[in-house]
């Protein structure tokens, strides 16, 4: 008798506990790969929007169900991701909005929340680094760092926080950096406040995990970006130092920030996620 494994000819009965879970031996049909990763219904705001880690995120919810908010300084490239998301029947808002400012910040906020409603999915994504010699560390280059990549994580979210609690249930995603794990020459300023982030994201999983939101942070090494063409361009030339031998590509990102905010990362809560190809746990050969 040839079993065929790949096939169910009678459909099987759910079995649940007294809390309503699944048991051990059932199919449960919410638990299936497409509604584990659906984001049918939610409400995403992702900074940094308009290129890069940000605009594949976006795309990636949007195809995944949600409607999306975006932000970035100039509506260029803003247009051009609304467009795309349009596209996949999802609605769209995209704001220009300068994050270093606490009032563009809560500008920000309202805006979405006035055409989208609540939101459900925040990634706090917008960033900036200046390569820098330590020694020639500018105060107000450390400041505008900090400001950026630190502070307006951390006030968006505690902007999201009530409306996250009075629902009881939000994910907070931080992209933060393999720079937060390990010193990169010449990005000090940069990795002190990625380093900074995966600390803010630990406490907001502390503070808030209770209230049902899950905060959680992603760490990627080289990524082919813009922000990091010339790098790219360098390790292409030089060598990657990585166990994968390439950069990682926007989408791959993307992936993990829809497994994080969807079903599919429900019990993932107050967790860093490296997605570096290795770089950090490769050893050098001399």
């Amino acid at each position: 008798m040839k079993l065929n494994i790949y096939k169910i000819a009678e459909p099987i009965a759910v079995q649940r506990d007294s809390k309503g879970r699944a048991t051990a031996g059932s199919i449960d049909s919410d638990r299936m790969p497409e509604k584990l990763f659906s984001l049918k219904g939610k409400i995403a705001l992702v900074t940094g929007g308009s290129r890069g880690i940000g605009r594949a995120i976006a795309l990636t919810y949007a195809k995944a169900g949600a409607d999306v908010a975006i932000a970035a300084r100039g509506m260029n490239g803003l247009n051009t991701v609304q467009s795309d998301i349009e596209k996949t029947g999802q609605r769209c808002v995209a704001v220009s909005a300068d994050l270093s400012s606490d009032k563009e910040i809560k500008r920000l906020h309202e805006t979405v929340t006035a055409k989208l409603g609540s939101i459900d999915i925040l990634v706090n994504n917008a960033g900036i680094g200046y390569f820098v010699a330590l020694m020639d560390l500018a105060y107000h280059q450390f400041s505008d760092v900090l400001r950026l990549n630190t502070w307006a994580a951390v006030h968006l979210s505690q902007l999201c926080y009530p409306g996250m609690k009075q629902k009881g249930k939000g994910v907070i995603i931080n992209i933060a950096s393999t720079g937060g794990i390990k010193p990169d020459i010449f990005a000090g300023a940069y990795s002190a406040s990625k380093s900074a982030l995966i600390m803010f994201t630990k406490q907001m999983a502390c503070e808030w995990g209770h209230d049902g939101i899950r905060c959680v942070a992603i760490c990627p090494g080289l990524v082919r970006t813009e922000m990091a063409a010339d790098l790219v361009a360098h390790r292409e030339k030089h060598g990657f130092q990585n166990l994968v031998n390439r950069v990682g590509e926007p989408d791959e990102i993307a992936g993990m920030a829809l497994m994080l905010a969807s079903d599919a990362g429900s019990y993932c809560q107050g967790a860093i996620y490296l997605m570096d190809g290795g770089s950090t746990v490769s050893a050098s050969w001399g």
